[in-house]
């Protein structure tokens, strides 16, 4: 019987250590000390599958580390996790650990290409994270604290316009909205855009226009969800650029390498250096006063001798006054 006994006895210990671990990173989480600057919060999203939005997260996390920036790539989309694929890390913990607060985020944000830190997301079908309002502002808290250690957090939130999406909108600095060209997509997006934003939310929402053909067909994507958002929500969606279709994203992506790392000079490369660069400019120049003059950012695709910023990247003022570029 006592041999029976001390049997049973570990895994009970065991258990009770369990639990008063979660319980201590939860009451943590939920004060949370004061950790320097608010990293800027990027949140990349779509409105139907299919649009580019992971493989844009991964190569615009990549292309801002390279351009300076302390970068936190996360992925948080609830159906489809690749962001450890296209990264090629391991994953040892992943997202699901910090919503449940089974550990801290230090512990499981792992090494990525160029240096970009990554947080992999659960691809295990059967076992869903916990993304109730309670986790999900636990895993926001986490982020938040980054600031000592990051300039940026990128994340991956997926598709649609459930609830779990809306709140993530809700607490980012900018919405990074991915469409392509395609009709279905573009009423996908204006779709997701009605059911996740208000005017009331005070949203900055950018547009980018994955695949296009040219500036022509990205500036017309961009005018008719613009207008259709002016006329019937009562706001305004901005663009932030195109990526033209280009053969080397797709074989970058079956290798599992960012196409930024294996075809650095290539037009899609090309073109999201250009929005890097510019979000970079943004945040250097939040504490201005007035919006400086720039160039259209679907106009700015065609240039191809391009610099990097010529001041470094530092931490946003989130009160800042944001002078967001408008097409026309």
């Amino acid at each position: 019987m006592k041999r029976r006994e001390a049997e049973i006895a570990p895994p009970t210990m065991v258990d009770q250590a369990t639990e008063l671990r979660r319980l201590v990173l939860r009451a943590a989480g939920d004060t949370v000390a004061d950790a320097g600057p608010v990293p800027r919060l990027l949140v990349l999203s779509g409105g139907k599958g299919g649009v580019g939005v992971t493989t844009l997260a991964v190569n615009l996390a990549v292309m801002l580390s390279r351009q300076g920036a302390r970068v936190v790539l996360v992925d948080a989309d609830l159906y489809r996790a690749d962001v450890a694929t296209l990264c090629g890390v391991d994953e040892r913990g992943n997202v699901a650990d910090v919503l449940a607060a089974r550990r801290d985020i230090h512990e499981v944000l792992q090494p990525g290409p160029s240096g970009v830190q990554v947080l992999p997301g659960l691809w295990a079908p059967g076992q869903p994270a916990d993304y109730s309002e309670t986790a999900q502002q636990r895993l926001l808290r986490q982020l938040r604290t980054l600031g000592r250690h990051a300039d940026v957090v990128v994340l991956d939130v997926g598709n649609g316009g459930n609830e779990v999406v809306r709140r993530f909108w809700k607490a980012a600095d900018d919405v990074l909205l991915v469409t392509t060209p395609d009709s279905m997509s573009v009423m996908d997006s204006y779709a997701t855009i009605k059911r996740t934003a208000t005017a009331e939310d005070g949203l900055t929402i950018r547009l980018i226009v994955n695949k296009a053909a040219d500036q022509d067909v990205a500036r017309d994507v961009n005018r008719r969800i613009n207008v259709s958002c002016q006329r019937f929500l009562g706001f305004q969606v901005d663009g932030l650029g195109y990526l033209p279709a280009d053969s080397c994203v797709d074989a970058a992506a079956s290798a599992g390498t960012p196409f930024v790392i294996s075809t650095p000079d290539g037009a899609a490369a090309t073109a999201l250096k250009r929005m890097a660069a510019q979000l970079v400019t943004e945040k250097t120049g939040a504490t201005s006063t007035s919006c400086p003059s720039r160039q259209d950012p679907i106009e700015a695709n065609k240039s191809t001798n391009l610099t990097e910023p010529p001041v470094p990247f530092s931490p946003i003022d989130r009160k800042g006054p944001v002078c967001p570029a408008r097409l026309t």
